[in-house]
């Protein structure tokens, strides 16, 4: 990939203007720094406890998919037996934006099931209804998640407390949730805009080994070009993959110009200034989104308004 297009600022991405000027106004602030390392430490220590949840939220098109199950199950109106989470929804949400087939979606679900995150309940009044809802250990694994990405943006703002308003008002998810779908619904489609990231964000562990090399870039005391440590061994250990794959992503990078492997099996991994911009700007872009649907959330009460898919 030529450098020209590794390293394209923000100004020149297919994204909405108020997404692009948001990021940048972030990447100005002085907490930028404290926040990209707090996300990754939150999000590697949620995926590193959690072994289910690489295969469940760790590519673009599976994490899309549980934002939307959540976002369902807590607009849902408990009037309407019709409402809430169920397979048809969640299908025609990958369908619209064509992130999947059916049966990878039907699969997904089964898989919460199993790793006994979701329950399936028919409704009452029309048994054909059948719902799926988060059951206690699947709301706290949403709570978990929610939270590593609450606690980095709180770094930016003064207005509300974001985390106290998650845990006062049950439905806060449910608006923020569905303020970030409408986000990706009018054009803020980060990975398709930033077409750099393929190589993290449409593969297992992809991000959260994006993450694990900026811990460790930072663990120098700066988020400049520097030669790391991060053994594949170990961070196929600590998120339930291969060594090989690992290995393969990481030369994959290493082609496209994002790091010098110095030394087998990840014991030295140059980290290159092509990654650390790519790595500044989505998470950037990222903050910019949960910022925006956080104070939305937060600045309003009740259910969301119902997904019109």
């Amino acid at each position: 990939m030529p450098e020209s297009q590794r390293l394209r600022p923000i100004d020149d991405l297919n994204l909405p203007v108020w997404v692009r000027e948001d990021a940048k106004r972030l990447q100005a602030h002085p907490a930028f720094q404290s926040a990209l390392r707090l996300h990754a430490e939150l999000v590697s220590e949620n995926f590193e406890k959690t072994s289910a949840l690489i295969r469940i939220m760790s590519e673009e098109a599976r994490y899309l998919i549980c934002i939307a199950l959540l976002a369902m199950h807590h607009s849902r109106d408990p009037h309407d037996p019709g409402a809430g989470a169920t397979l048809t929804r969640l299908q025609a949400f990958a369908a619209r934006f064509e992130l999947t087939g059916p049966n990878r979606v039907a699969a997904l679900v089964a898989l919460m099931q199993h790793a006994g995150y979701l329950d399936q309940v028919r409704a009452s009044s029309d048994r054909r209804v059948k719902r799926f809802e988060p059951t206690k250990m699947g709301l706290a694994i949403a709570e978990a998640s929610t939270v590593a990405t609450l606690k980095p943006i709180q770094l930016f703002s003064e207005t509300h407390d974001y985390v106290q308003v998650m845990r006062d008002d049950t439905q806060f998810i449910g608006r923020y949730y569905s303020e970030g779908l409408r986000f990706y619904a009018d054009g803020a489609r980060l990975v398709s805009a930033l077409p750099e990231c393929h190589l993290f964000q449409r593969q297992n562990a992809g991000r959260e080994v994006m993450f694990k090399l900026w811990i460790a870039l930072t663990d120098k005391g700066r988020t400049a070009p520097a030669v790391v440590s991060c053994p594949y061994g170990q961070l196929a250990r600590c998120f339930r993959v291969s060594r090989g794959h690992i290995r393969r992503m990481i030369e994959k990078g290493e082609r496209q110009g994002l790091f010098t492997v110095h030394a087998p099996g990840g014991q030295a991994i140059g980290i290159l200034p092509s990654f650390i911009h790519l790595h500044e700007t989505l998470t950037a872009l990222e903050f910019a989104l949960m910022l925006r649907a956080a104070d939305t959330a937060a600045s309003t009460t009740g259910r969301a308004a119902r997904l019109c898919w």
